[in-house]
């Protein structure tokens, strides 16, 4: 006959290893959990590094997937398409985000027409590059870079700026080129009488080899104390009165040191809003007449004798 207390003998070991492995189990999930938690936490505070990063970068960057729904992009996509952040949240569709762009005029053409090409772009597999001129007149340069699985990455940068000066670098080129036709000197000057401009003909009379050397260049630097301090007085004179000097007559020392004589101009230069900001000045090469006149003079008065 088992009893009571045998029974409850028995049953102890059975009850004793089940406390034990409830015991294990919650200090296993809390292990689990705390593991979990640090993982979550070291996950996120990656994605913070990665987003806090990709937003400092200069250029617009935008990640989409296979179905053509936005996965990140960063402040300066939404900066040079003036969309709002919350118009540019994970899961919007590309026609979504066009239609945003065309909407405030930031669209290189139709949303329809956009939407047809961007998907011929995003149905190859190279790398491919293109220039898009939005109608609110900025030039965008993008770089389409597809992903095996379909989706793809592109950034965006706004080059109208650079574009602007590389477009003021090719009419310098071609003003220079002009200028440096012109047989007589030809130059521009600013307020403080430097040379910012100058032509092939009065560089090589001054020694310069290349028309860049005179940039910078003052009077004070090509010619005697004396006739430098004349040409600034009457250069300052011009500027100060608004008056151009017309046809007057200079004697110059050039590098080789021969004397010539010019007639020269010089006009102050205005900007739009009718402040003077400079002075071009053009100097005819005069020596060959005035050579003349002192010999007609010289043969009239031989001839009175």
């Amino acid at each position: 006959m088992v009893t009571k207390s045998s029974r409850q003998a028995a049953q102890a070991p059975e009850s004793t290893e089940l406390a034990t492995l409830a015991k294990l189990a919650g200090s296993s999930y809390e292990t689990l959990e705390r593991e979990l938690r640090a993982t979550i936490a070291t996950l996120e505070q990656q994605a913070l590094r990665f987003e806090t990063a990709i937003d400092n970068i200069s250029q617009g960057i935008c990640f989409f997937d296979a179905a053509e729904r936005l996965i990140l992009c960063n402040r300066r996509y939404a900066e040079i398409y003036r969309i709002a952040p919350e118009h540019l949240r994970p899961g919007r569709t590309l026609g979504e985000i066009v239609e945003r762009r065309f909407a405030a005029g930031t669209s290189a053409m139709a949303s329809d027409a956009y939407l047809a090409f961007a998907r011929a772009v995003n149905s190859g597999t190279t790398l491919r590059n293109w220039t898009a001129n939005l109608t609110d007149g900025r030039t965008i340069q993008i770089c389409h870079q597809p992903m095996p699985d379909g989706g793809w990455v592109a950034t965006h940068e706004d080059i109208t700026e650079l574009t602007a000066n590389r477009l003021i670098v090719d009419e310098r080129i071609s003003l220079q080129t002009l200028i440096d036709w012109v047989p007589d000197y030809l130059w521009v000057k600013d307020t403080e009488s430097r040379f910012v401009v100058a032509n092939r003909a009065i560089a090589s009379d001054s020694g310069k080899a290349k028309t860049s050397d005179m940039i910078g260049l003052t009077d004070s630097d090509l010619h005697a104390p004396e006739l430098a301090q004349k040409f600034r007085t009457i250069e300052q004179g011009v500027l100060r009165s608004g008056q151009p000097m017309i046809d007057e007559e200079e004697f110059v020392v050039d590098a080789s040191g021969a004397g010539k004589w010019f007639s020269s101009t010089k006009v102050p230069l205005r900007n739009v809003q009718n402040d003077i900001f400079g002075l071009v000045g053009i100097a005819h090469d005069i020596t060959a007449r005035k050579q003349a006149d002192t010999l007609r003079d010289g043969q009239a008065q031989i001839l009175e004798m």
